[in-house]
């Protein structure tokens, strides 16, 4: 595809949808009268509508708060009916104004007001109008040269990243590859098939700004939905002839005198390797992609199946003695899904998890939420919005410490962390019982939010983690794993569990590309760069001093765990980055692009003085992976959203050095 062949796309005009009257009263009873009026500004063009209705359609419910669910505020009598009649008589009509796309700052800030019930910060419009999809990622170095062929990208992982950076990448006239350890698209979607598999963030927000989808069958769909969304955009954008499948990237290197990486792929089919070529190279491996097992001897040993949800393949469980180790999201998830066909289930937990109660049932959309999202324009982009914007309202004051409130209290880190904490508490009461021994177990003794919080699957019945627990043939073991033994699991009590399969939900490494040797400028390792990835860390768009065009994306302080309300957001802002930096190397005709140390030194300090104030650097007691063994928070960003997002327009062309060719030749 040539450059600017996917602009198009991104132009997001929404097409002209005339209705049918009695289908739209039938459909659009589920909507909110606050919904109703942000669409009727919209089809009609009129922003005045706002001055007569936007202090009368009543407020939606706020975001819930670890499951307590504020009530909304009705809208006045009348004004529903109102706000019908008109986008009946509009919609129906086959000569339809031209719709208003974009409102002013002004209206959009009033709208969003109106979307989620309360004021949304100035400082995140812009953010939000792209991230809701109104408008496409902008750019913001007006390219004024084409980038040359000689400037070729090769992109790690063919995950929701590297599908992203593919799309900008050809939308912005680069060319490209990309090398995928698996043999399908969607990354961890592709590879995790274990049974419960989902996504436990709302997929109306948890996709790509640029290809939302009216059509999820679910809130929470199933890995394999998700999995699907990922390789249809793939087969949209003609992705798959420029993947290489089945193709492991083992070291890179670069070499200087040529201005290119070289790239030894090894083939996972027939165990060959081969050197291959890229000025730039961008990785998008995910942050989590090597199974994690515990240190516990004998695993070896065990005369039953022995299964990673990370590598799930088809097991007999019916009727069977099952083990699960772990109760993080991939245990939850399996736990919930397996106890009803299981004859016993052993339940192996190190450290209880906070869980959030599902108040949304099977998380079914319903046909009329989907009749509105597909027929009334715009709805799906405030749908999108409403979340976004809500989310980013509250998550990162979870997170944020109070001293004083923690001198008081051992559990929680301040007032809102810990009214979450207790809606959480309430849960398991209302479940187990106050004070019974489930409810002792399963109750953990650090703060919410110390390591990433779980939402049940099914609320407490058949499909639940607390309802699976509850089951008499289901046993919580909390005495932790001394060896695994022919017969199953040892625990430190002494006591022998008999099993005939174990799974092993112990997570997934975070490693940030260890097991690749990359080697930069002078012959440094980025292993010794990261001294041995125990402090790794990046400059915007995942730039390191002495690496020159190469972008960590998924990689050091680009989690979402204090904002953004998913890992769609981080990728995308971070390769926006990548691309703004790339074009800045186009324009000053350099074939290469690397951060300063001090520019670097200068983002570390400030990220680390950032992440002083989260719960990160003052809670140990939960084990989490966003920490790792030398008690360096390695995860997480602790920018707010919109913060991270400002930073990453337009790279400051004083953090870089930018070298010819001929630069570099006289270096060598």
């Amino acid at each position: 595809m040539s450059q600017g062949a996917i602009r198009s796309e991104f132009t997001h005009n929404v097409a002209r949808s005339v209705i049918d009257a009695e289908e739209f009263r039938e459909h659009a009873q589920s909507a909110s009268t606050a919904q109703l009026l942000l669409v009727a500004v919209h089809v009609t063009a009129d922003p005045t509508l706002l001055d007569r209705y936007e202090n009368r359609v009543g407020r939606p419910a706020a975001l819930p708060l670890g499951g307590v669910v504020p009530a909304p505020v009705p809208a006045e009598a009348g004004v529903r009916e109102e706000l019908l009649q008109l986008l009946e008589e509009t919609l129906t009509s086959h000569e339809q104004p031209e719709y208003l796309a974009v409102p002013s700052r002004e209206d959009f800030s009033r709208m969003s007001t109106v979307a989620v019930g309360k004021p949304i910060k100035q400082t995140q419009i812009d953010m939000n109008l792209e991230q809701a999809g109104f408008v496409p990622d902008a750019r913001s170095i007006e390219p004024t040269k084409n980038p040359p062929k000689t400037l070729n990208l090769a992109i790690i992982g063919a995950g929701m990243t590297g599908i992203d950076a593919a799309v900008k990448a050809t939308d912005r006239g680069f060319e490209w590859e990309i090398f995928a350890m698996d043999s399908g698209i969607g990354g961890l979607w592709w590879s995790q098939t274990y049974p419960g598999v989902a996504v436990d963030t709302p997929c109306v927000y948890y996709s790509l700004s640029w290809e939302v989808t009216p059509d999820w069958s679910r809130h929470y769909p199933l890995g394999a939905e998700y999995s699907a969304y990922l390789q249809n955009i793939a087969k949209k954008y003609e992705l798959e002839k420029h993947i290489n499948f089945n193709s492991e990237i083992t070291r890179m290197e670069w070499l200087e005198a040529d201005q290119v990486w070289e790239l030894t792929v090894f083939s996972t089919v027939d165990h060959t390797s081969r050197k291959v070529r890229a000025a730039a190279v961008l990785t998008a491996a995910g942050h989590l992609n090597r199974p994690n097992y515990p240190q516990v001897i004998g695993r070896e040993d065990f005369a039953g199946e022995s299964i990673h949800t990370a590598e799930w393949r088809d097991v007999s469980l019916e009727g069977k003695r099952v083990g699960v180790v772990g109760v993080g999201a991939a245990g939850v998830q399996v736990i919930s899904a397996i106890a009803p066909k299981v004859g016993d289930l052993t339940v192996f937990q190190r450290q209880p998890v906070w869980l959030s109660q599902n108040t949304m049932g099977d998380g079914a959309v319903s046909d009329s939420e989907r009749w509105l999202r597909r027929h009334l324009p715009y709805y799906l982009h405030w749908a999108r919005l409403s979340l976004f914007a809500g989310v980013n309202s509250i998550s990162h004051l979870m997170n944020e410490v109070d001293l004083t409130w923690m001198s008081e209290h051992d559990t929680s880190i301040s007032e809102i962390n810990e009214m979450v904490r207790q809606a959480c508490l309430r849960y398991i009461d209302e479940a187990f019982g106050e004070d019974s021994e489930l409810a002792k177990k399963v109750t953990p003794d650090f703060p919410y939010g110390g390591k990433r919080p779980v939402r049940d699957p099914g609320d407490d019945r058949p499909g639940g983690y607390y309802w699976a627990l509850k089951q008499p043939h289901v046993q919580l073991e909390t005495s932790g794993l001394a060896r695994v033994v022919p017969e199953g699991i040892l625990t430190a009590d002494g006591v022998v569990h008999e099993l005939d399969v174990i799974i092993w939900a112990t997570g997934m490494t975070l490693d940030f590309l260890a097991p690749v040797e990359i080697v930069g400028l002078d012959g440094v390792t980025l292993r010794e760069a990261w001294e041995d990835y125990l402090h790794p860390r990046a400059y915007l768009g995942g730039m390191v001093p002495g690496f020159p065009n190469l972008f960590v994306n998924d990689g050091p302080h680009t989690g979402v765990a204090n904002g953004g309300a998913g890992h769609n957001f981080m990728a995308e802002t971070v390769n926006h980055f990548i691309f703004e930096a790339l074009q800045l190397a186009v324009e000053n005709q350099a074939t290469s692009i690397e951060v300063t140390q001090q520019a670097y030194d200068a983002h570390t300090a400030e990220l680390e003085e950032k992440m002083s104030h989260l719960i990160w650097m003052h809670d140990d007691k939960a084990n989490t992976y966003y920490r790792n063994p030398a008690g360096y928070v390695i995860l997480p960003s602790p920018f707010l959203p919109e913060d991270y997002w400002t930073r990453s327009r337009k790279p400051d062309p004083s953090a870089f050095v930018l070298r010819e060719a001929s630069d570099a030749e006289a270096a060598a």
